[in-house]
């Protein structure tokens, strides 16, 4: 007897099994981006390309071919130059913003628009970067942190100073000198050097004052950036909607470095979209190598033309995926889930008003993370403070490091009160993120600032022991009259305990922590770290401005090694230390018995010292 029901479900499993077949069969593989080699350029050809100018829909321009250059940018590196025309190129020349737009030839992708020809040119002239020197960089595996120069503790909290270490870890951007030969027809000197330099790339701020604004542009200006003023985006009444479609190329896109309550990115042209993959610029946003930025939509809102340089205006909209490589033919991008970012939030009272909350997220980078902070602290202090005039403004706050905490505590006073307060909170960051020590991971950075436009001070007038003629074991009473501006003095009481084989002149020091600190001078170095957590300690025991440090000090002849005091180490085993690597050895002339604190509720001034010798018992 014939089983009907079994030989029916056979036939449907066999059927689907065909079914399933024939639709693998015919479903649409993504096809792979078509290009065109350099080996196939010629001159004379005729290439399209494609950018974003004003409005939401894409303009086409011309991209006439006059030759190749070979070795310019780089050992077997190349650049296609071609006169551009069209989308008024011819009255702008070659706007700042349009880096990594695409150019195809006969639908095939050429590469990227990515350099310019100097200033004031008779004709839009442009580098194109090839699409394969494109692809082959960003395919580069990512190597883990890069390496750049430590951060000195002794570094002056200064905007200068920080700007200094910033602009020497960034590369250079000279330009690329281009054959006249290779130029016919534009009518030039025999004898003139026309340079091509990568595209300016914009960098879009908003919510920036003029004076944390201006220094900032100016640095990153330095680093061939074009800063430019935009407000944050809104699109549909909402800030950071959208209601456009998949990324595509000659579409704008921007790396974000800061959000929220203020914005800081650089924009740019898509040049490439393959699946998940994002290649765009044509040329490096740092050359970082490998890198963990936001990677946003742009919008362009208007094009400024000028002899000098056009630039795009662009906005930054919502965060599309990660940038991930930054090398020097292009920037690489995976859409998905942005990278994750430094929370920051600033708690301002000026002048004893009401709390005002303000609200980041800080891209993570070596480099760029302190420079940003440092920017929002000061431009919140900027927006809520006078900028000319003595001021005082304590510090409370702390930084997630890992599983430690960075305590930033400390009161700063003066003409520069607002830059020192700032970067005060950026040095101990930069310090972290540009060790070698390991993985640092920041967590949240949580900030109360408290402000007064006058200077609140604490000068140290007089001190003294009660006890004229003490005994080595005794414990002695220093007291400390302190006085603030207009206000009746104040007596400060504390118990030195004096060692039992106390012999000779021992000296009392009473000092300000900012002259301690400046003392102490090069002591307290990074490389006496040997992981992150014992860094993070270290810059926890940085001098505070709001108290004064109380020493019982002796004369010695020793030295300071990895941050411990050894006064009794012989100057022959210092020689033998300082020659040895991974050990920071430097010499020692007292030794510290003891230390104590007198806290101020404002910036501590004053120094003084008190002669003990104590009698034998």
């Amino acid at each position: 007897m014939l089983d009907f029901a079994s030989s029916s479900s056979r036939l449907r499993r066999s059927g689907l099994a065909v079914a399933l077949a024939v639709l693998l069969c015919v479903a649409p593989v993504p096809a792979r981006l078509a290009t065109f080699p350099v080996s196939e350029i010629r001159r004379g050809q005729v290439a399209e390309g494609i950018t974003r100018l004003e409005g939401s829909e894409p303009v086409r321009f011309k991209a006439h071919i006059l030759g190749v250059l070979d070795g310019v940018v780089g050992p077997r590196r190349q650049v296609i130059l071609a006169r551009l025309e069209g989308a008024g190129l011819e009255q702008t020349g070659v706007i700042a913003g349009m880096s990594g737009s695409p150019v195809y030839i006969d639908g095939r992708l050429v590469g990227a628009v990515a350099y310019s020809m100097g200033q004031f040119p008779k004709a839009p002239i442009a580098g194109i970067t090839p699409i394969a020197e494109m692809q082959d960089a960003t395919s580069m595996p990512a190597a883990g942190l890069r390496a750049v120069a430590a951060w000195p503790l002794d570094t002056p909290l200064t905007p200068d100073a920080l700007r200094t270490a910033f602009l020497a870890s960034m590369p250079g951007r000279d330009g690329i000198a281009v054959p006249v030969s290779a130029l016919p027809g534009l009518d030039l000197d025999a004898g003139s050097r026309p340079l091509l330099r990568p595209i300016a790339t914009p960098l879009s701020m908003s919510g920036f004052t003029s004076g944390i604004g201006g220094w900032l542009a100016d640095t990153l200006g330095q680093a061939g950036f074009a800063p430019v003023s935009a407000g944050a985006a809104l699109v549909g009444g909402q800030p950071g909607a959208t209601a456009e479609g998949p990324l595509e190329p000659g579409d704008a896109v921007g790396v974000s470095l800061v959000r929220g309550d203020l914005s800081l990115g650089a924009t740019g042209t898509v040049t490439s979209v393959e699946g998940s993959r994002v290649l765009a610029f044509g040329h490096p946003f740092f050359n970082l190598g490998p890198a963990q930025l936001p990677m946003t939509r742009a919008h362009v809102v208007a094009v400024v033309p000028s002899l000098l340089n056009s630039i795009k205006l662009a906005q930054l909209g919502e965060v599309l995926g990660v940038m991930d490589q930054d090398r020097a033919t292009a920037i690489g991008g995976t859409l998905g889930a942005g990278p994750r970012t430094i929370p920051l939030t600033v708690t301002l009272r000026a002048n004893g008003g009401a709390a005002r909350a303000f609200a980041f997220e800080v891209s993570e980078d070596q480099l760029f993370s302190p420079l940003v902070v440092f920017a929002a602290v000061a431009n919140v202090l900027q927006s809520y403070q006078r900028e000319i005039g003595v001021s005082t403004i304590k510090v409370a706050g702390s930084a997630e490091i890992g599983a430690s905490v960075l305590r930033l505590d400390n009161v700063f006073g003066g003409d520069s009160a607002v830059a020192t307060a700032a970067a005060s909170v950026a040095a101990p960051l930069a310090a972290v993120l540009r060790s070698d020590l390991g993985t640092p991971r920041l967590g949240k950075i949580a900030l109360t600032l408290d402000t007064e436009e006058r200077q609140r001070s604490t000068r140290l007038d007089r001190a003294w022991i009660a006890e004229p003629r003490p005994r080595a074991g005794d414990t002695i009473t220093l007291r400390a009259e302190t006085r603030n501006f207009r206000s009746a003095p104040q007596v400060h009481t504390l118990a030195i305990p004096l060692p039992a084989g106390a012999t000779g002149t021992l000296q009392l020091q009473i000092i300000d922590g900012s002259t301690l600190a400046q003392l102490e001078g090069r002591r307290r170095t990074v490389e006496q770290a040997r992981s992150v957590d014992e860094l993070v300690r270290l810059l926890n025991q940085q001098r505070r401005g709001d108290r004064w440090y109380v020493r019982l000090v002796r004369p010695a002849a020793g030295s300071v090694v990895n941050g411990r005091d050894l006064p009794a180490l012989p100057g022959s085993v210092l020689q033998v230390l300082g020659a040895t690597p991974g050990v920071v050895a430097t010499s020692l002339d007292q030794d510290v018995l003891g230390e104590w604190e007198i806290p101020a509720d404002a910036v501590a001034t004053g120094q003084r010292t008190i002669a003990i010798t104590p009698l034998v018992p």
